[in-house]
């Protein structure tokens, strides 16, 4: 009895080897990940006139470890995309009603655009085990734009977009007897959220006319110039306007200058006072939240001061800066 018991623990000892032999080492279950969707920012006349704003996404579905097919059923991986319920609009985050539509495309062109629900990976069989054979992976690039159009205000503007993994039979590791996944089989429903965002900032054009006395040989024969500041700023934006002091001032006055001539002059808001830029007393302020899509004008009168002497003759110039600040 006692040459019998080596013999009685050999197949114990052989099954234990093969179950060690099958099983996988360090196999981790599937995962998703996604990246991008960030916009640069831009101002608000940018979403409004164009060009069109873009960036990139990339959905990403990986296998760590060796992928292999079942016998009892047959590897399937389906990616498919899902936008919000309004559509595919950048909402702002403070309110809701300021849209900024965009479209989704499969490529750098700008060309195929995507759907909400189209099936953007449908893999199954052998294409999909050659494809996360090795720790491979698969990849959904989406490629955003936005339309111009919308009027919107300055602000920050978010969107989110699913892809909804649905897989099955992927096995990590190595396939045992009668095809079953020794290691992990990955079946299951996942469902993966990218956000897409986009900073607005405030904007204006600037319109303003150069001032033109026209010519005299007295200062009393220069005339008071009357004219406007034109404004097409951001929508809802609140601002005031400031005029520099020139390049050649002095004395608490703007002057022209011709050579080594100086000509003094102002610049006058329609309550009479000197329009400056430093002191925001002398600012001019705008003359209501802004429309977006409406210019809006401040009006000024420029004039030669009459208590200086006549000066020699010239052409005299110079430079003003109108600055917008809000």
């Amino acid at each position: 009895m006692n040459q019998l018991h080596p013999t009685m623990r050999r197949p114990p000892v052989a099954l234990l080897l093969a179950l060690a032999a099958l099983s996988p080492l360090g196999a981790r279950a599937c995962t998703m990940a996604e990246t991008g969707g960030l916009l640069p920012s831009v101002a608000t006349q940018r979403v409004a006139g164009g060009p069109t704003v873009t960036t990139s996404a990339l959905f990403n579905f990986s296998c760590t470890g060796v992928v292999l097919a079942l016998l009892n059923g047959t590897p399937t991986l389906k990616g498919q995309l899902q936008a919000a319920t309004t559509g595919l609009t950048l909402k702002n985050t403070t309110n809701s009603s300021y849209q900024i539509p965009y479209q989704i495309y499969s490529n750098t062109g700008y060309s195929t655009g995507y759907s909400s629900g189209a099936l953007v990976v449908d893999l199954n069989g052998a294409n999909l085990v050659g494809l996360l054979a090795s720790g491979s992976s698969t990849n959904v690039p989406l490629y955003i734009a936005t339309t111009p159009g919308p009027n919107i205000p300055a602000g920050v503007y978010t969107d989110t977009v699913q892809v909804t993994w649905t897989y099955a039979n992927i096995c990590e590791g190595l396939i045992g007897a009668l095809g079953l996944c020794v290691g992990i089989a990955n079946t299951g429903t996942s469902v993966r959220n990218l956000t897409i965002s986009m900073t607005v900032s405030n904007d204006c054009t600037i319109t303003a006319p150069p001032v033109a006395f026209g010519s005299a040989p007295l200062l009393a024969g220069f005339p008071t110039v009357s004219q406007n500041v034109s404004l097409q700023c951001s929508r809802n934006m609140v601002y005031t306007v400031g005029m520099s002091p020139g390049s050649y001032a002095s004395g608490g006055r703007r002057r022209m200058a011709s050579g080594t001539s100086r000509l003094a002059y102002d610049i006058f808001k329609v309550d009479n006072t000197v329009w400056g830029s430093a002191d925001p007393a002398t600012r001019a302020p705008g003359p209501a939240p802004a429309t977006g899509n409406s210019v809006q004008t401040i009006p000024y009168s420029a004039r030669i001061y009459q208590d200086q002497a006549n000066p020699a003759p010239g052409t005299y110039t110079d430079n003003v800066v109108v600055d917008v600040s809000f």
